[in-house]
């Protein structure tokens, strides 16, 4: 009887040491589902507004490089209409909406006034000139009940001619925020008097204080001005200045 007892006993522990298992197991696999289902979709779609706004500025900069080159004044508006269609139709079944304002009135941007017109502007042939670009993007996700999350895509390159003497042009490259733009090498700049293009020898860099990066231009010939300095970027946007 004995025996059969502590028979009976054994398993009722190992029953229950058993049933502990599960109940540890199960728990376990319940926090897992309910971790995933609860962050996972979050994650995803965080990524997902990440790249639809990274996406957004760089088709504003791929925009602001195209009118540079052509002055479609109209350009931006025709590539963001595209982008707004494109966002909808692939993303179809998250009720993803994507709308856009672009600027189209006077802004002081780093000290500089500029006057949008379908988010566009540029004044060149200054001793200071710019390009820039200026939308504001409203992302709505209904299938997460985001609505009326807004950013800004503002885009912008400036080129000023600090000085001319003899054979060189010293000049500044800055982007948005004042940030100096830094790697531009010869193949960056275009020298003319008048329609002629003066050959560059050397273009070298070096930080000031004040200005931060100042490029100095070392031409072929001593220069006459007026004197016109072109620059593009590794954006492709394009400035043109003028010292007279």
């Amino acid at each position: 009887m004995k025996i059969i007892k502590n028979g009976r006993g054994q398993y009722v522990i190992i029953a229950i040491l058993m049933i502990a298992i599960m109940i540890i197991s199960i728990g376990a696999l319940m926090h897992r589902a309910v971790t995933y289902y609860r962050h996972e979709p979050w994650e995803e779609y965080l990524a997902l507004i990440g790249n639809i706004e990274l996406n957004s500025k760089r088709l504003v900069e791929l925009s602001l490089a195209n009118y540079s080159r052509t002055l479609n004044q109209s350009i931006l508006k025709t590539n963001l209409e595209k982008w707004k269609t494109d966002i909808q139709s692939t993303y179809i079944g998250k009720g993803i909406t994507l709308n856009y304002e672009l600027a189209n009135n006077s802004y002081n941007v780093y000290g500089t006034i500029i006057k949008y017109s379908s988010g566009l502007n540029c004044s060149w042939l200054q001793r200071k000139s710019f390009t820039a670009a200026n939308a504001t993007f409203t992302l709505d996700i209904t299938s997460i009940g985001l609505t009326g999350y807004k950013f800004t895509a503002l885009t912008f390159l400036n080129l000023t001619i600090l000085s001319v003497s003899g054979r060189i042009i010293n000049a500044t490259v800055k982007a948005e925020y004042k940030m100096p733009v830094v790697g531009l090498t010869k193949e960056n700049f275009q020298v003319r008097f008048g329609n002629t293009v003066i050959p560059i020898l050397s273009t070298r860099s070096c930080y000031d204080t004040k200005e931060g990066i100042i490029y100095t231009i070392e031409c072929a010939q001593n220069i006459s001005t007026p004197i016109i300095l072109e620059v593009s970027d590794s954006r492709g946007i394009k400035v043109i200045a003028q010292y007279t």
